[in-house]
């Protein structure tokens, strides 16, 4: 079932597949009200999708997901309406980019320690042509190759955490990211919150409430039956301490994610988004 609103789309800028010109093209064709893009740690594409010729009305909001972490937990920061111009969010994560450039010969060093061939030219196209690398880049290159079958079992068997190809980085304090979005006159959002294991997500919501959190992603693409049981809880905490309820799918345009427009929001939490981006911004 198709939703109005799709606020959590991944371009080829980070791990997704398509470009953001055909992020566009593609929720016109299936008649989206509207859309974010937030890629991972960069902005670098926001300015083709903003400036996409559209021939519908469809809304477009400029977005980007920061990875960052809260006492050892990691957390998925979503931050919407971001500045297209120079902004201190834009700032801070060249940084992180820089990481995610410096891990990523690391995380093929040990699949190759495993047996696994990777050509260098395949690890030099990605690194060349994506501004943010991620691990799911390597999941597609496990899978052409005939390593694994699909995205979800090069993550279980190799790339996630304490799998033997896995490589941590360094990431934002969730705090200090709020902040960060904030300041830059966005509007912070926590991402999945479901996904997020070992903590109490009520005393979670409301502390990160009290440090500026404007929203939390309700509705979102959750595979497994017992993550689903808790998307009504969210939506009743969020409701009870005054955060935007928002959905998105997650979309990067291969088998292990939803696709486009499967889960969602209606257009009234892209308004309820604006309002809280005007009153950052007035402050």
């Amino acid at each position: 079932m198709k939703v109005p609103v799709d606020l959590h789309t991944h371009s080829d800028r980070s791990d997704g597949l398509l470009s953001p010109l055909k992020l566009v093209e593609s929720a016109e064709e299936i008649e989206l009200e509207g859309i974010a893009l937030t890629d991972h740690d960069t902005l670098d594409g926001l300015q083709d999708f903003m400036n996409a010729p559209t021939s519908t009305d469809l809304q477009r909001i400029p977005g980007v997901e920061i990875s960052t972490e809260y006492k050892g937990s990691e957390l998925h920061m979503l931050g919407y309406f971001v500045p297209l111009d120079e902004s201190p969010v834009d700032t801070r994560l060249r940084t992180t980019r820089e990481s995610r450039h410096t891990r990523f010969p690391k995380m093929v060093a040990k699949l190759r320690d495993l047996g696994i061939e990777i050509n260098d030219e395949e690890i030099d196209k990605i690194l060349k042509e994506v501004d943010s690398p991620g691990r799911p880049h390597l999941a597609r290159i496990l899978i052409e190759k005939g390593v694994v079958n699909d995205i979800n079992e090069a993550f279980e068997k190799y790339l996630a955490t304490g799998r033997p190809a896995y490589v941590g980085r360094t990431k934002m304090d969730s705090l200090y990211a709020i902040d960060l979005i904030r300041e830059s006159g966005a509007v912070p959002v926590l991402a999945h919150p479901v996904l997020i294991r070992g903590v109490n997500l009520k005393q979670l919501l409301q502390h990160l409430k009290s440090q500026g959190l404007e929203g939390v992603e309700v509705d979102y693409g959750y595979r497994r039956s017992e993550d689903m049981d808790q998307v009504e809880m969210i939506r009743k905490i969020a409701k009870e301490i005054g955060l935007i309820a928002t959905g998105g799918s997650d979309f990067h345009g291969d088998e292990g994610h939803s696709s486009l427009g499967s889960v969602g929001t209606s257009v009234e939490t892209i308004n309820l988004l604006r309002k809280a981006c005007e009153r950052i911004r007035n402050r």
